[in-house]
Order: C-alpha cells, then structure tokens, then sequence
C-alpha cells in the first residue's frame, strides 16, 4: 500500500473542510491574521503549505535601553535558568545581563575577582545556567570558559587545552557551552571541525563528541583531482561543518545545530557516545521550511543558530536565514512555525538565540539589539498540551485535546496522528486505524488495521469454530443415518 492510497477519499474530505476549520477556528479564538507580522501556515503530507492557525504571536520587546541599563550591543545568547531569571549575553558591551523572572532588570556581571585581581569578561558570546545555580560563559574574547557560582564569586576557568587529539595550529574560541548533571562541560569552539568539545567536571578535555561527516561532492572531486595546487588552496576543503549551537534535555542527551544547511541533519540529538539518535518518523525530517526558494533573498534551505528542547519531548529550533522557529515534538513531527524577517515587532534582522520563558518564547535578536516575547496562543497551548499529555503516557486526555486543536485547523495532519496514537495505546484499533488514515501515516495505520483484524478474527472464531463443529456433527449424523437406512434395505431384500 503507497502512502497516497491510505488517505483515499478520508483525504478529500479532510482538504475540502480544511479552509473553512481555520477561518472558523481564527474566529472563534480572536486570532486574527493582523494579530501578528506573519501568516500562519504548516506543512501537509505532501509537502505543501497549508493555512494554519498562529501558535505564537508577539507580546513585546526587551531592550537595553527600555531597562535601564543603556543600550544592547551586538548580543550573542540568552539562557532562561530554572528559577525563572533570564541571562543575557551582550557581546558588544562584554558583560551579561540578568533579569529576573518578571523581566525587570535584576543585575549586570562585566567581571569577577580571580585572586585579588579584578578581571573582565571580553566579548562573550555564550552562557549557561546550571540546575545549582552556577553561570558558564563562554568568554570569547578571552579564548576561556568562566564557571561562576549564583553569588558571582569564580568557581575555575577552562582555558585553552593541551592534547595530542588537537592540531597544531588549533585555538580555542569557545562560542557556546552547556553543562550536564555530572558537571561535564560541552563546549562549541568556532572553527572546530571535529566535533563539540568536551570536558570533565574537573576542566580537563576529554575528546570531541558527535564528529559530522565530511560533506563529499563528485564533481568537486573530479576537478580536485585535475586541478593545479594554487587552484586546490581556492577550493572548498572537503572538512566536516562545525555546531553553531547546543542544549541538553532532562536525560543528558544533546541537541544540536550546525553550520550547514545543505546538510540531510541539521538537527542532532546525541547520545553520551556521539551517535545521533534524533526521531525523524514525521512526513519530513527537522530541517525547517520543506519547499524553499533556490535564488533570490532568503533563498536556500533554513540554516538553524540555535535549539531549545523541553521537558515534555518538545524542541524549537530557530533559522536564522528567515527568522523562523521551527517545533517538532519527539518524534519529529513539525508542529508549528511562527516568525520572520522584517522591521515590525514580531519580526527579525539577525534572530540568534531562543528559549523557553514559562509559556511564552524569548528570541534575541543581535542586530535589532532587543529580545521578541512570544506569547502562547490558544491554538498553540492545545498543540503543546497534548503532545505533553502524550509524552507523559496520559492517552485518553491527549486525545481530547488532539480533537480541540482539529477545530481549529483540520488541515494539521499530526492531530489525527495524535488520537490514531492515543486510541491505539487504549486498544481501540477499528478507530485508531482510521484516524491514521486521515492522518497520512502508512505505520500506524497498518499496525491499527493488523490489530482490529485480529480483534474480529478473536471476536467471531468462537462462534465460527461452533458453528464448523456443528456442521460436521449434522454431517456425521447425516452419514450414519443414511447408512443405516441403506444396511437396513439390504437385509430386507
């Protein structure tokens, strides 16, 4: 069975009530196409883009001068910690801005004491927060990671390492850092080819982890091959794409971006041994917009500057090149988009950092110098709450909400996969086989179909294997009577 033969005429009626579900569900929440910058849309089955309803639509903007403190500089990254407080790389200004959970300016670390002696940050372009409370900055300037506990006082610094694994000709630009439960320290060095950098609780370098594959080209081989030296030092090298950025989930797996988009895995998740093990079972693999442009402004493929993942499975990754975050829940389905280019509140210049802020989403922006909160429409809290639901194994409530959110789009083929999902869990197969129909997907439907099929055979055996036996004893009886009529005429004659 094909793909396209599993939607049959579920499919069509889906597409024709598709349009009026959104209008309808726009309406009835007050989601306006003008409430934000951008229109709504996803991605079916087939790959085109369909209306969809606004999961996330602007409440704000965030600047330097707006708290108080002068203006942003060239800001590099944002980290929301546990307790709420947001931290602020502002590279130009060499300092990082804390502020707390209500998003008032709380304070501003430019330095530290390391001694006796008073030493600055210069250029940072990476921070983290970890669940203890200490600040990781990835102090670019100074080519060193700085490890600070809550208070501000130096915990130690991870300088330069020395190992026979570097080239010789390596140095240590840390961009970005993240921290795990046991205190290992990962760190994204601009220019490092093999992979993220890691260390031990101690500071010591313990290898690279997750080394992308050298992108090939035949025809770029073939003219290497023929080409005088001088031209092969103008040639690409055939090198390995370095990470632009990092985050950890709850189980000390890392999510990752790289720097190309060209790559068939822009997105990573990798295990303590470096292996990538991210879920790709949606229609399309995480890689942003399905179908781009070729030439022109904002052409190619979506080239991501950073990724947040939650605690419930759900990970946005943030395209630089168009200014959009991209969700996708644990599987790898595409969940939502919002964002884009532009002059509006709302939109983008240089997009470089995303996080999660309670419900809502920060995205900083290093050019407009500001941070963009995104706030949760309802649309986009039903989405989330019922992949939540699912992760957390809550079925029949998951479902529930999955059937809320097709009243507001019955263009989002995820949904009908949602409850296809739920009701297989519960053992309702004859239904689960049909939402995974009206849902696209081959797998499930055939694993629902193969299950209700053996529901019936189970169901109706009983009575079939009854009625078979009383078949064969009417016909046995049958037998023996007629031959016993037949030896009776016999004798008689």
């Amino acid at each position: 069975m094909t793909g396209k033969s599993i939607v049959g005429r579920f499919g069509a009626l889906k597409g024709a009530l598709a349009v009026a579900t959104v209008v309808a569900g726009l309406a009835s929440t007050g989601l306006a196409a003008k409430a934000a910058p951008y229109e709504g849309y996803n991605y079916n089955y087939w790959g085109e883009p369909v209306p969809a309803p606004i999961a996330y639509e602007p409440g704000g903007v965030i600047s330097g001068h707006a708290l108080g403190i002068g203006g942003f500089d060239g800001p590099e990254d944002l980290f929301v910690a546990k307790d709420g407080r947001v931290y602020i790389a502002d590279t130009g200004n060499s300092r990082i801005v804390v502020l707390r959970p209500d998003l008032s300016f709380e304070r501003e670390i430019a330095g530290f004491s390391n001694g006796g002696a008073e030493e600055s940050f210069n250029a940072p372009r990476g921070l983290y927060v970890a669940e203890n409370g200490d600040l990781y900055v990835a102090d670019a300037g100074n080519r060193r990671i700085v490890q600070l506990d809550g208070a501000g006082r130096l915990v130690k610094t991870i300088a330069s390492p020395e190992s026979e694994v570097l080239q010789e000709n390596f140095r240590f630009a840390p961009a970005k850092v993240a921290v795990d439960k046991a205190e290992r320290v990962y760190v994204v060095s601009q220019g490092a080819f093999d992979g993220i950098m890691e260390f031990d609780a101690d500071g010591a370098f313990t290898g690279f982890i997750g080394t992308n594959r050298v992108r090939f080209n035949p025809v770029d081989y073939f003219w290497k091959s023929i080409a005088t030296d001088a031209q092969r030092e103008r040639m690409e090298l055939f090198i390995p794409t370095e990470y632009t950025n990092v985050d950890l989930d709850e189980a000390g797996f890392l999510y990752t971006t790289n720097s190309d988009a060209n790559t068939s895995t822009p997105l990573k998740r990798l295990n303590p041994t470096g292996i990538d093990v991210l879920r790709r079972q949606g229609y399309f693999i995480p890689s942003g917009d399905i179908r781009v442009l070729q030439v022109g402004e904002g052409s190619g493929p979506s080239l991501f500057a950073d990724i947040h993942v939650g605690s419930d499975g759900i990970y946005s990754a943030l395209d630089a090149r168009r200014g959009k975050v991209f969700t996708y829940d644990w599987d790898g389905n595409l969940l939502y988009i919002f964002g884009k280019m532009g002059d509006q509140v709302g939109t983008f210049h240089a997009p470089v950092a995303l996080d999660r802020h309670g419900d809502d989403m920060l995205v900083l922006d290093r050019d407009m110098n500001r941070i963009t909160r995104f706030e949760e429409t309802p649309y986009g809290a039903l989405i989330n709450e019922a992949v939540s639901l699912h992760f957390r194994g809550d079925d029949v409530r998951s479902a529930d909400v999955w059937r809320e959110v097709i009243q507001y789009d019955a263009n989002f083929d995820v949904a009908y996969l949602g409850i296809s999902k739920a009701l297989l869990r519960q053992g309702r197969n004859e239904e689960a086989a049909k939402y995974a129909r009206l849902g696209m997907d081959r797998e499930y439907h055939s694993k629902a179909f193969q299950r209700h099929r053996k529901d019936v055979l189970r169901e109706h055996l009983g009575n079939g294997l009854s009625v078979a036996a009383a078949l064969a004893l009417a016909a046995w009886i049958g037998a023996l009577l007629r031959a016993r009529r037949n030896g009776r005429g016999t004798h008689h004659a």
